[in-house]
């Protein structure tokens, strides 16, 4: 591998966002070329798949590499997964660019694809991840006012440890890439020139397989003891010819304008039973689940 003149290896920096956040301006900004794209207004992905250029500035090389919008309705997210998981493994990524265009509604859909970044490439991600601000011109007031007015792009900023930078695509001054590249420096520092690997990203998509695999367990031992216990409880109803699970079983026929025996009041009970302990138990553990992600984060952290 290639050293730059402080003996370090190239800087790997990987571009992602939506479609239309500013990924490719961007990567010219830092690379220093002027090519026109479209990607900032266009529906569509100017970049289909991954694409690097590579640079040198002030005796250091740097590789950017440009990712697929992945908002893009022409790709499929698992094909997108799919490229960028790809050259992570062929090169190892020292800082991530998280891209996101400032002077328009942070919509729902762009919430999503972030929090789809952020959830897939786990918490090792955010240790190499800093938020770049495109559109820097639509800014009218500081970018920590502009942050505080916003709390969901703030909570985005807070999961990258509070690193983020603006940038001005139409503004050909170096100045906005030296400090960006200063603060990929620092990152770089701070990790110890580690890259984030293959083996970062499969230890992510392991533990979030292992977590869905935990909760689905949960959720059919959440079903099986709902329905013993909506049983056993509408059974009791029945036969005690009036008790609560049954009284519902004869409401709930009521309704229907039907005439039931205490034995169907009882059966009716007990499905009503199952459902409504199922559901507290799922919901158990989905709350344990959301633990256990909580305690993994507070563990890397």
């Amino acid at each position: 591998m290639r050293r730059n003149s402080m003996g370090h290896p190239p800087d790997m920096i990987m571009l992602l966002g939506s479609t239309g956040s500013g990924k490719s301006a961007s990567r010219n900004t830092i690379i220093g070329v002027r090519e026109t794209f479209d990607d900032d207004f266009s529906p569509e992905a100017v970049t289909r798949i991954c694409q690097s250029a590579e640079t040198e500035l002030g005796g250091q090389t740097i590789t950017v590499i440009d990712t697929v919008g992945l908002s893009d309705t022409s790709v499929k997210i698992t094909d997108a997964q799919t490229q960028i998981e790809r050259m992570i493994t062929l090169h190892g990524v020292d800082v991530f660019l998280l891209v996101i265009k400032l002077g328009e509604t942070f919509t729902v859909e762009n919430s999503k694809v972030v929090q789809w970044i952020l959830d897939n490439s786990g918490v090792t991600f955010s240790k190499h991840s800093i938020v770049l601000f495109t559109h820097g011109d639509q800014l009218h007031e500081p970018i920590e006012d502009y942050l505080r007015e916003c709390e969901t792009l703030q909570s985005v900023v807070d999961q990258c440890s509070g690193r983020y930078h603006v940038f001005n695509n139409k503004n050909e001054d170096r100045s906005q890439v030296t400090e960006l590249l200063e603060k990929t420096e620092s990152l770089r520092m701070m990790n110890a020139y580690k890259r984030y690997t293959e083996q970062d990203y499969k230890q992510t998509q392991n533990r979030k397989a292992l977590l869905l695999k935990k909760c689905a367990a949960g959720a059919a031992g959440g079903a099986a003891v709902g329905g013993l216990a909506g049983a056993v409880v509408g059974a009791m109803g029945g036969y005690a010819g009036g008790g609560a699970a049954a009284g519902g079983g004869v409401a709930m026929a009521s309704m229907m304008g039907t005439a039931v025996t205490v034995g169907q009041a009882a059966l009716l009970g007990a499905a009503g039973g199952a459902a409504l302990a199922a559901v507290a138990v799922g919901s158990g553990v989905y709350f344990l689940a959301r633990k256990y992600i909580s305690k993994e984060k507070d563990k890397s952290n």
